[in-house]
């Protein structure tokens, strides 16, 4: 994550802005009581219901850490945050005169976690391991459109694989800022996957008027992962930190 900025001491989230911030899992191992303390009770019970002590550690600091971001954000107490949920699970700020109306998004995968913040519209964020033992050409026909096919297809290699990640983020960006999951189909819009083309939002059949007021943008992570950004309307400036470990200090 080195093309990543360190962030600033004091950071300010303006209007047009979106904030993107990633970390790895493994550099905050030793900060899971301190982020254990900021966790709602039903945030600590449903981080104690995984099998596995990693999966439970990811969620514990995953979790924290957008408490603590938000906190930031809305110059609060991490535990005084208040979520709500809509029909879907995706998580909001409640509404509350002691904060702004921040919107957010979360995303992991393997060994990394990244957040997305806003003031414009309702935010999302993917960010895939570009994992090498699955049959993305199989998982394509099935998730992806006739189109978005085409453009697969025209691929060979490496650039193949490369292009059904970014497709897959992109996706996965675009139903999470809206809120629905898997209630809109991923083969009713299509997205770029080619290399040599921006990240974009070409068409969605479930409402054709939706198409050229989202903004779509491939994450700058490093191999081997891929990630992607999605909003309604388009921000002013993105800005990338790593997020520092004097965040939980």
């Amino acid at each position: 994550m080195a093309i990543w900025q360190e962030a600033p001491e004091n950071f300010t989230l303006t209007r047009q802005e979106i904030h993107v911030w990633g970390t790895y899992f493994d550099a905050w191992l030793s900060d899971i009581s301190r982020l254990t303390s900021v966790l709602s009770d039903d945030e600590r019970e449903r981080a104690s219901r995984f099998h596995f002590e990693k999966d439970r550690q990811r969620s514990i600091i995953a979790r924290g850490l957008l408490r603590i971001l938000l906190g930031k954000y809305c110059s609060c107490p991490p535990r005084d945050i208040i979520f709500t949920y809509n029909d879907y699970g995706k998580p909001a700020l409640s509404e509350s005169e002691r904060y702004p109306l921040v919107y957010f998004n979360l995303a992991h995968s393997y060994n990394m976690v990244a957040y997305a913040f806003t003031l414009m519209n309702p935010v999302g964020i993917d960010v895939e391991y570009m994992r090498t033992n699955i049959e993305y050409e199989q998982l394509a026909q099935h998730y992806f459109s006739p189109d978005e096919n085409e453009q697969l297809n025209s691929l060979s290699g490496e650039q193949k694989a490369q292009a059904f990640f970014a497709g897959w983020t992109r996706k996965e960006a675009y139903i999470k800022a809206r809120g629905k999951g898997l209630s809109i189909p991923l083969t009713s819009f299509d997205v770029t996957l080619r290399p040599d083309l921006p990240a974009q939002l070409l068409a969605c059949r479930e409402i054709p008027s939706v198409a050229q007021n989202w903004s779509l943008t491939a994450l700058p992570v490093e191999p081997p992962y891929a990630g992607a950004l999605a909003l309604e309307g388009t921000a002013d400036k993105i800005r990338y930190w790593q997020v520092p470990a004097s965040l939980v200090s």
